[in-house]
């Protein structure tokens, strides 16, 4: 039987942590390694997961990060063994806790706006092949996946998205940009926070939604930082762990 794992918290050797309830009511329970501590369940590698599975496994994360500082893997991440688990942090330790200190006392915030377009890149259809997929930076510059050539229209909207989201002043943050509907334009954007600071952040929310007209804002968090996460934990699916490197900030405080 394999090590499914939920996530990564820092606990001292004496600091007590409950067993709780997993995924389809599987006990959750610590796996210590000197300070750090990988909350794990024990599964089959085969388990048939369903929805419900990832609603679940995002509810033993959030409860966590009540009350700590959470790295969170990735939904259906597991490991051979408790030493698979246990080397995995031994060999990164240096680099888990330059990832814990920066994201102390920090949440993720998700904000999501939706633009109306009356262009589209010629070509697509929308019947046969999903559109185009841009990412945004924080500059305002963008790559296109495509490699086509992104109607100045869509351009413009782009650019207010960069804007919209500087109002926020995030330490970091990172945005993605697609066409949806033919007609929409989608931009993605996650934003790390002072904890502290999430009412401020939600005030802004509205004064950008006054402000901005022809544009549906949606928000969302505070979330564990499930976007600003070292390489080490933001592991594929089904993939062992491998040493880690170096993190690369995207954004600048």
């Amino acid at each position: 039987m394999a090590f499914y794992a939920y996530c990564l918290l820092r606990l001292n050797s004496d600091e007590p942590w409950p067993v709780v309830q997993g995924i389809d009511n599987h006990p959750v329970f610590p796996l210590r390694c000197g300070k750090y501590t990988m909350l794990i369940s024990r599964l089959e590698r085969t388990f048939p997961f369903t929805p419900r599975s990832l609603v679940e496994h995002a509810q033993v994360i959030n409860r966590v990060f009540e009350s700590h500082t959470v790295l969170p893997m990735r939904f259906a991440t597991f490991f051979h063994s408790e030493k698979q688990i246990t080397n995995l942090i031994q060999e990164n330790q240096k680099e888990l806790l330059e990832a814990f200190c920066h994201l102390r006392g920090k949440a993720e915030m998700r904000l999501k706006f939706f633009f109306q377009t009356d262009s589209q890149p010629s070509g697509t259809d929308h019947h046969e092949k999903k559109p185009p997929q841009k990412t945004l930076g924080l500059g305002g510059s963008y790559s296109d996946d495509t490699g086509d050539a992104v109607n100045s229209k869509n351009h413009e909207l782009q650019q207010l998205a960069v804007r919209i989201c500087g109002m926020f002043r995030p330490l970091e943050q990172q945005m993605f940009c697609r066409l949806v509907h033919r007609q929409e334009l989608l931009v993605d954007c996650a934003q790390l926070i002072e904890s502290r600071k999430v009412e401020t952040y939600q005030k802004l929310y509205s004064l950008a939604s006054q402000q901005v007209k022809n544009c549906d804002f949606r928000i969302s968090g505070p979330w564990p930082p499930y976007h600003f996460l070292p390489p080490s934990v933001r592991l594929p699916a089904g993939r062992a762990p491998v040493p880690l490197r170096r993190r690369v900030s995207i954004g600048a405080r």
